[in-house]
């Protein structure tokens, strides 16, 4: 039997994953924390297989994801996010195989997606509007061992194996350069991205130009259309 910890913030979607996970031979809820602060407490009084955590909980505290570990490290952690599959920024960037990456500083102003969450602990990740049958696979897996995210984690061994240290950090989107795509998602001009970043529009026109070449893309509408697609949303700059 796997044992499940539900610590979602949504009351209706919290009841359906339980239904779901209920209503299965081999899996159980053994808990509905609606308090981020009790979760450590839940998770060592309960002791379970898996834990689904809200990304809103992951995002809160910064130290959740390694506490559980070093606390439960037979716990698998399943981030709940509020995108679909379709709408990860980082799935879309990966997938893009050779042609560009998130440099490391990148990733970290990235936020809610899966391979951010991977980084600090979690062995995968729960889309919305996920359907049952996927739900009790995800759980399964994890609990097995796997990694909910298998090909998001081959893209990025492909990537680092095609080429050396140097290259892949030619080819990698830096944090301005995403600050940048960012601001085009939302329709500003390059002047209006310059004054919301303190820099001149010159310096704008460098960043939108080299993230058009490394996204293969000929134009700015197209790096704005792809990161409106992505659902790119910045974290807060911890340097800043």
């Amino acid at each position: 039997m796997i044992d499940v910890v539900v610590a979602v913030e949504d009351p209706l979607v919290r009841l359906g994953i339980k239904s779901v996970l209920d209503g299965a031979e081999d899996c159980r809820t053994v808990a509905l924390p609606t308090d981020p602060g009790d979760l450590l407490e839940v998770v060592a009084e309960t002791d379970p297989d898996v834990l689904i955590l809200d990304v809103n909980y992951r995002r809160a505290d910064d130290s959740l994801l390694p506490d559980l570990a070093d606390q439960n490290p037979s716990c698998k952690v399943l981030v709940h996010v509020a995108h679909s599959s379709l709408e990860c920024a980082l799935r879309h960037l990966l997938e893009m195989g050779d042609r560009a990456h998130l440099s490391d500083d990148a990733v970290r102003r990235l936020d809610e997606c899966c391979l951010t969450s991977l980084r600090v602990g979690a062995r995968g990740c729960l889309p919305k509007a996920i359907d049952p049958e996927s739900l009790l696979r995800s759980v399964r897996s994890v609990a097995a061992g796997e990694v909910v995210a298998a090909p998001w984690l081959t893209a990025v061994a492909r990537m680092s194996a095609s080429s050396s240290p140097s290259e892949r950090a030619k080819r990698a989107i830096t944090p301005r350069e995403l600050e940048v795509i960012a601001l085009l998602a939302e329709g500003l001009g390059n002047k209006q991205i310059a004054r919301r970043l303190g820099i001149r529009e010159q310096t704008v026109k460098n960043h939108v130009t080299r993230a058009m070449e490394k996204l293969g893309v000929t134009s700015r509408l197209e790096v704005g259309l792809m990161a409106s697609r992505m659902n790119l949303e910045l974290a807060e700059d911890p340097s800043a």
